[in-house]
């Protein structure tokens, strides 16, 4: 069985297989998979990006909402920081789907002597540098034993002294900026608009690293930011026309399920495991996004 996605057809069962990796993904790491998945929905079942993007988002909303019960009941995440970021988020989201936007209508480039649509272009450049970044902070921090020291060590965001403060108990990390909070909530705002992909995966290391957040209350925190980002996204997109219903829909049903297991694996997987399959993961990742672009040029 088949979906017409915009003159594409997409097979459904590979569809609900790639939701259920995203949903297991999206559980155990609160990075919500997007990363993953709109890479994929372009480069292997043909989905036109912009549609990958904004179809992406959308699915992301079930799979959030069920991460996001699963890690308060457990008790990892901080809200105060989630509610910091909420109005920057949504503003950058919104202005990364108008770049889309403008993007899509763009026209195209030569490039090497092939035409390409600038869209792609710049997406797929997009993606390369911000998955090898984020994939790269995590590796070299894979094998950090600070959290199994039962401390947490403030990061240089956390340091910096720009009034006024919050604390975050649950981490627990006193005096905070929440200017820089908020400024952090309105980068990945934008991320997600631009490249579908909630966020969290961005969000994860500027927690771990940047603030200082043990791997555990990182995961809680970052799903909760996936799901307000996820949501504004997909209305923003749902206005340019680049979210398909279908696709979305089937994404949802294998990655709400799928999501609770992720959840549950986070609490019981060591962290220096999961940051390490994190960092493996955003580099397969950008292998795959390499290849098919280097293949459009062979």
């Amino acid at each position: 069985m088949y979906l017409d996605v915009a003159g594409q057809p997409v097979s459904i069962l590979a569809l609900a297989g790639l939701g259920i990796v995203v949903g297991l993904i999206a559980g155990m790491f609160g990075v919500g998979g997007g990363f993953v998945l709109t890479p994929l929905l372009a480069t292997v079942l043909g989905v036109p990006l912009p549609i990958a993007v904004g179809s992406g988002l959308c699915q992301m909303i079930g799979t959030a909402t069920v991460s996001v019960l699963r890690h308060q009941r457990l008790g990892q995440g901080e809200l105060r920081f989630d509610w910091l970021m909420l109005l920057p988020s949504i503003i950058g989201t919104a202005a990364g789907a108008k770049t889309v936007e403008a993007l899509a209508g763009a026209g195209s480039v030569q490039l090497f002597g092939k035409t390409m649509p600038l869209v792609v272009l710049v997406l797929y450049g997009a993606y390369a540098l911000f998955l090898f970044g984020s994939g790269g902070a995590l590796a070299k921090r894979a094998n950090s034993k600070v959290e199994e020291l039962g401390y947490v060590r403030r990061g240089p965001l956390a340091r910096l002294a720009v009034p006024p403060y919050v604390d975050f108990p649950r981490v627990p990390l006193s005096r905070v900026s929440a200017i820089v909070v908020a400024y952090v909530g309105l980068g990945l705002g934008f991320l997600s608009g631009l490249l579908g992909v909630g966020g969290g995966i961005a969000l994860m290391p500027a927690l771990l690293f940047g603030f200082g957040f043990p791997l555990r209350q990182a995961a809680g925190t970052g799903i909760v930011v996936l799901l307000v980002t996820s949501a504004s996204g997909t209305v923003f997109h749902a206005y340019q026309g680049n979210v398909h219903l279908g696709l979305s829909m089937v994404l949802a049903v294998g990655a709400s399920l799928s999501a609770q297991v992720g959840a549950l694996l986070t609490a019981k997987l060591p962290p220096r495991f999961l940051r390490a399959g994190l960092s493996w993961l955003i580099l397969g990742t950008l292998v795959t996004i390499a290849y098919d672009f280097a293949a459009q040029f062979w």
